[in-house]
């Protein structure tokens, strides 16, 4: 008759086998469920954002005749193409099947991509913002006097009131740009990376 220590260390055996099978089998991911997966339907979903709204912007120029404002749309629509080009490139090069096949070099080159992208991303917006603030502070302007952009800027205290608003908005977009492309992105990218963490520690 077994004794129970030896029960007790049988039981601890069939429950270390049991936990190492969970640990592999989780890893084993279809690869519509993969970090890599999620990432690239997302970026087919931005992709799809920045078009509407690029083909808003170009709305926006062609119905108000006031080249201030048409000149800050118009630099939005060239931005938006640019990032449009830059997802497109990087949705492209994306493939989930990576993740089963264990392609440690292939992934870092994922994920290298992917941060690069997003830190490039953000450091154009620097650029942008302030003349996207401009063009809507305008328009907004404009659109609530139902006057002439002229009108509107011969008002006292608009032009200091643009400039303030414009300075104090940059950090304001910046920021919720940096959350936003966390809510979509980050989870994902993390992931990634502590698969990468784990093929490395395992020596693959």
């Amino acid at each position: 008759m077994k004794d129970l220590k030896q029960l007790w260390q049988e039981e601890r055996n069939g429950a270390e086998m049991l936990e190492q099978i969970l640990v592999s089998e989780s890893y084993k991911k279809p690869a519509d469920k993969s970090p890599l997966a999620k990432l690239k339907t997302n970026l087919a979903i931005h992709i799809g954002y920045a078009l509407i709204i690029t083909v808003a912007y170009a709305l926006v120029v062609f119905h108000f005749p006031y080249w201030q404002i048409q000149g800050c749309i118009l630099l939005l629509i060239v931005f938006n193409l640019w990032a449009i080009k830059k997802a497109y490139e990087l949705y492209k090069n994306i493939d989930p099947n990576l993740w089963e096949h264990n392609v440690l070099q292939e992934l870092k080159s994922h994920h290298h991509a992917f941060t690069e992208w997003e830190k490039q991303s953000l450091r154009v917006t620097l650029f942008v913002y302030p003349f996207a603030i401009a063009g809507g502070f305008m328009l907004g302007g404009t659109i609530g006097m139902g006057n002439t952009l002229e009108a509107f800027l011969a008002k006292d205290m608009v032009v200091p009131m643009l400039l303030i608003t414009t300075i104090l908005f940059i950090p304001v977009g910046y920021l919720l740009t940096k959350w936003f492309t966390k809510i979509a992105f980050g989870i994902y990218v993390e992931q990634l990376k502590a698969r990468i963490d784990e093929l490395e520690n395992e020596g693959l």
